[in-house]
């Protein structure tokens, strides 16, 4: 019965790593798409001469706030000891995982198709689809990006990121699948589970329309992330290291 159970887990993981990339890839839309400039917008810093664009905004902006607090607070409740000490208790410390990142992707995907725009306030604007030289900076800029993301992400062991391999060792009757990596690379993943804080926040803040709700997201994650990573100068020593190696790995072959 047991066994039964944990095959069900694998199988929910791996219906979760799908679900997980799809919602990256509406994420990759989201945040990466030009956006259409409208004329019809107040600078931020004349807001005090049009306090109806103001008002206009204040829905969006409430809204778009409590999506990204409820997704910041799963993001950090469900990493805490408290949840791995209660589903440890439950039997599913192997879907520990997976749980999560299911979680995460339904918040996210919420987000995502209830964010709402308030583009009637804006920081800067420019219009990509006149210039192809501007059009292929944004796109090429993003598009490094997430190379260097998704990149990272590899690296990392993706399918253990989202769960995949705990299933599948919890199954097995292995170890977890931590306990098999060096003592580095798990205090870099105490500290950091996400690939490349900057990567992530030039995305944000490179934008065509910076609008008062893109303002708003690009703030709070970055805010978090720079919160929640806690890197130290162990961790940047052994990246350093296994960057060094990797190149001597390539010039070798």
């Amino acid at each position: 019965m047991a066994s039964i159970a944990k095959l069900l887990v694998l199988l929910a993981s791996m219906a979760t790593f799908g679900y997980s990339l799809y919602v990256v890839g509406r994420l990759m839309l989201f945040l990466s798409t030009p956006r259409s400039v409208s004329k019809a917008h107040t600078w931020i810093f004349n807001l005090l001469d049009n306090k109806s664009r103001l008002e206009t905004a204040f829905g969006p902006v409430v809204f778009d706030t409590i999506y990204l607090i409820g997704f910041i607070f799963q993001h950090s409740f469900l990493k805490s000891a408290f949840v791995k000490k209660l589903l440890a208790k439950c039997g599913l410390g192997g879907a520990e995982r997976t749980i999560y990142s299911l979680t995460s992707s339904i918040c996210l995907h919420y987000l995502i198709a209830n964010w709402l725009p308030a583009q009637s306030i804006v920081l800067w604007q420019i219009d990509v689809e006149d210039s192809a030289p501007l059009w292929w900076t944004f796109a090429i800029t993003h598009g490094l990006c997430w190379v260097v993301i998704f990149g990272g992400t590899l690296v990392m062991d993706l399918p253990e990121l989202l769960g995949i391999k705990q299933a599948y060792y919890d199954l097995k009757a292995y170890s977890e699948p931590i306990n098999f990596k060096s003592s580095e690379l798990r205090n870099l993943y105490a500290h950091v589970r996400h690939p490349s804080f900057v990567g992530l926040s030039i995305i944000l803040l490179v934008t065509n329309v910076m609008s008062v709700d893109r303002l708003l997201l690009a703030f709070l994650l970055t805010t978090y992330m720079y919160v929640a990573w806690s890197t130290d100068h162990k961790d940047v020593a052994y990246q350093k290291l296994q960057l060094q190696r990797k190149k001597l790995e390539l010039k070798a072959q």
